[in-house]
C-alpha cells in the first residue's frame, strides 16, 4: 500500500481510523468465483484522472465521458496519479499488467469501483474447475450440493416458531427477523419431497445481507467436491451454479443461493413467493 493510503492526520481529519485496511475477500457466486480487494483510502479521484489523461492526450478537454469510461482510463499503459515515483508505484505498469494477466484467463472480467471512503476492485472468474466445499442435501428422490460458505446454520423447524399466515404462507423468525421459506421440490418441480416444514430440515442461506431458508428432506453429508460448468449444451440455469460428479458416479447439481431467491421471488409480483414459502 503506498499512495492510495492517506497519511495517518489526513486521515483522521477525514472522520477515519489513522491506520489503512485492505481487505481481501474471495466467494462462489452465480457459476463464478469472484475476488474483491477494496480499501479504505482516497478511491478514485475523477478529476485526476482526467487531468492525467488530458496531459497524455488520450482524451481532450470537455470531452463527454462517463464515469465508467473515465475509471477504466487507469487500465492504460503508463498511467498512473502518484505524484512521485517510488520504490513500489508511481511508474503506471501495474493495473496495466494485473488486466492483462486477468484477460488470459479468457471471459474473467475485472470491474473497478470507486467508493465514498475506498475503492473497490471485482475480479468475476468463470467456475470451469475449483474445489467446493459442500453439503448434500436430499430432495425428493434428487441431491444438491450447497456450497458450505453460504450456509449459516440447519435445523429441525418447530411448529409453535413457523406460523402460518392469513394466506397459508408460513415463516419462520430467525434473530429477530422473518425469512421467508423456499420449497426446493417447488422450485425444481420435484416429487415426493417433505412438504411439511415439521417434518423436514431448514437450510439458512445468504449471500452478502439477503436471508432466506431453503426447506430440505434430509442432509446426506458434507463433502468436497470439484465443480464443473454444466456446459454450453445446457447452458445458464438460474438457480444452478454447476455440478459435480458424485462418489456413486452420479452427478450432483450445485445450487447457487443468490439465484434460488431470485427465482424464487420472480414467481410473485408483490415479491412475496406465495409458490414457495411454506
Amino acid at each position: 500500500m503506498d499512495h492510495g493510503i492517506e497519511p495517518p492526520r489526513e486521515r483522521e481529519r477525514n472522520g477515519k481510523p489513522g491506520e489503512g485496511t485492505l481487505l481481501l475477500k474471495a466467494y462462489h457466486s452465480g457459476g463464478n468465483i469472484v475476488v474483491e480487494i477494496s480499501d479504505d483510502g482516497r478511491g478514485l479521484d475523477r478529476n485526476k484522472i482526467i487531468e492525467k489523461a488530458i496531459s497524455k492526450e488520450w482524451i481532450q478537454p470537455g470531452q463527454n465521458m462517463s464515469d465508467t469510461e473515465i475509471i477504466n482510463l487507469i487500465f492504460q499503459p503508463g498511467f498512473s496519479t502518484a505524484d512521485k515515483v517510488t520504490d513500489i508505484s508511481g511508474r503506471g505498469v501495474g493495473l496495466d499488467v494485473v488486466r492483462k494477466a486477468v484477460e488470459t484467463l479468457r471471459v474473467a472480467l475485472m470491474f473497478p469501483q470507486s467508493l465514498a471512503r475506498g475503492a473497490l476492485f471485482s475480479v468475476r472468474l468463470p467456475l470451469t474447475m475449483a474445489i467446493t466445499d459442500g453439503m448434500l442435501v436430499k430432495v425428493g428422490h434428487q441431491r444438491y450440493i450447497l456450497p458450505t460458505v453460504n450456509i449459516d446454520m440447519s435445523f429441525a423447524p418447530m411448529e409453535k416458531y413457523c406460523p402460518r399466515s392469513s394466506g397459508g404462507a408460513r415463516s419462520w423468525f430467525f434473530n429477530g427477523k422473518v425469512l421467508p421459506i423456499f420449497r426446493l421440490h417447488r422450485l425444481f418441480n420435484i416429487k415426493d419431497a417433505v412438504e411439511d416444514p415439521t417434518r423436514g430440515l431448514l437450510i439458512i442461506i445468504g449471500e452478502g445481507n439477503q436471508r432466506c431458508a431453503l426447506l430440505v428432506d434430509e442432509l446426506v453429508g458434507q463433502q468436497q467436491v470439484v465443480a464443473k460448468p454444466l456446459g454450453d449444451g445446457i447452458g445458464k440455469v438460474q438457480g444452478i451454479a454447476g455440478g459435480a460428479i458424485l462418489g456413486d458416479g452420479r452427478v450432483g447439481l450445485i445450487l447457487d443461493p443468490q439465484g434460488i431467491a431470485l427465482l424464487a421471488r420472480q414467481t410473485s409480483d408483490s415479491g412475496i413467493p406465495r409458490e414457495v414459502v411454506c
